[in-house]
């Protein structure tokens, strides 16, 4: 084996057991309860986010599916109409290389269709049944749907949208949002909003990671002592 393929795969391997992305959201897997999450509930609401364990829903005892990993998972249940958010205020890098956010969510909706209105407000005569995540700008009302305040919206259910569905999983790539707000804070949000039947909306399995800066520094060695070999 050659001296240029041995440091290759030096490198490589280094690069292996460096590369673990920095994880910036705190329990997103619910383990310790609600521990680092804010519940916000609009004035006059029914119900909120709470803790869902086995497969019943944590208020009324609807079977839903457990959670995705571990034992817990949070989830929206209530006895009445109610808008309810569930946020994690996340301080950004200086640098962002690139950035995946992952969830996993649960969506019962007891009503006949969602709905899409601006509005997260559930006192609004028309039909309001609607579950979204969004990346918003911090400090900014947990309930806005302005896009002066919403940054990216990650999830949002459709008009056509199954009314029931298991737990999903979604990667998404946020980097250029993450980038274009270095060294700010933003709040990752999800968010329910129900005025004509139940609505149940679970949450898991919660990460927002970018690339660990020694990963890319051994990149830079590797690349380099190559360089020097052909030479």
């Amino acid at each position: 084996m050659s001296k240029h393929t041995i440091m290759l795969f030096l490198a490589t391997g280094l690069l292996a057991s460096a590369a673990q992305a920095q994880e910036l959201i705190a329990n997103g897997g619910f383990e310790t309860g609600l521990f680092n999450w804010n519940r916000v509930d609009q004035l006059g609401s029914d119900g909120s986010f709470a803790l869902q364990t086995g497969s019943a829903s944590p208020v009324n005892g609807f079977t839903v599916p457990a959670p995705r990993e571990g034992l817990r998972a949070a989830m929206t249940d209530s006895t009445g109409p109610g808008s309810h958010v569930l946020y994690q205020d996340v301080l950004i890098p200086a640098f962002v290389p690139g950035a995946t956010l992952k969830f996993s969510i649960y969506v019962g909706n007891g009503a006949a269709a969602f709905s899409t209105p601006s509005s997260l407000d559930f006192s609004t005569p028309a039909l309001n049944q609607q579950a979204r995540v969004d990346i918003l700008r911090g400090g900014t009302d947990p309930f806005s749907v302005s896009s002066a305040d919403v940054l990216f919206n990650a999830f949002q259910t459709a008009l056509n949208s199954p009314l029931v569905t298991g737990y999903n999983d979604f990667t998404i790539d946020v980097g250029s949002v993450l980038a274009a707000n270095a060294g700010q804070t933003l709040r990752l949000r999800f968010a329910e909003v129900d005025n004509v039947n139940f609505f149940n909306f679970g949450v898991d399995a919660v990460s927002l990671t970018i690339p660990a800066p020694s990963a890319l520094g051994l990149i830079g060695v590797g690349m380099l002592g190559m360089a020097r070999r052909r030479r």
